[in-house]
Order: C-alpha cells, then structure tokens, then sequence
C-alpha cells in the first residue's frame, strides 16, 4: 500500500491484491480516522464484493463527518449503497469530497 496525504485527503494506493491491501487498511485505518480518505483501486482487480465489504470503513467516516471515496474502474457507482463513493478516476474522488464538505458546510 501507497499512502500519500495532500490538504483535502489521504489517498491509500493498492499494490498486490485486494486481500492483502484490506489487511493492511484495517491496520492503519485508525492513524487516518481524522482525514477524508481515498482508497485507489485502479491498478488492481476488484470485485463488486470487494467494494462492498468496505462499506463499514465508509460508514464510520460518515459518522465522523467525513468523507471516503473508492476509485475503481468499470463499476456502475449507482450498485452501490449510498456511503461508498465509487469514481472511476482520483479528480472524481476529490470532486465527491469537495461537494461533501459543501454539504457538510451548509448543515445538510
């Protein structure tokens, strides 16, 4: 795993297999609880299920007030529940943040 922070996130990269980065989020997820997070699957395989285990992670951001976007390829965002942001692309991802703290500003 790659991890890499800027002003508005931290961007967690996977390098092997799902599995193996899944582990290594639940290790060091508590160290980010304070930051939005991107998770980049874009040079890996992942499946719809894949994805959707992750939902616990995106839901304890929300909680947080938070936001958790997913960069994968080739997945229909509307398959998903509504806490897991799935965007095809890192500027989709940052958009998402962007119009979740707009929201969060606003008091929605």
């Amino acid at each position: 795993m790659n991890i890499t922070s800027s002003e508005k996130h931290t961007l967690l990269t996977a390098k092997t297999s799902f599995d193996a980065f899944k582990q290594e989020l639940s290790n060091v997820f508590g160290d980010f609880k304070d930051q939005n997070i991107v998770l980049d699957f874009s040079n890996i395989k992942v499946t719809e299920e894949d994805i959707q285990s992750l939902e616990k992670y995106a839901e304890t951001q929300a909680e947080n007030n938070l936001s958790f976007a997913i960069i994968a390829v080739n997945f229909d965002a509307d398959a998903f529940e509504e806490e897991l942001n799935v965007v095809p692309t890192l500027t989709e991802a940052e958009d998402i943040i962007d119009m979740d703290e707009m929201t969060r500003d606003l008091g929605f």
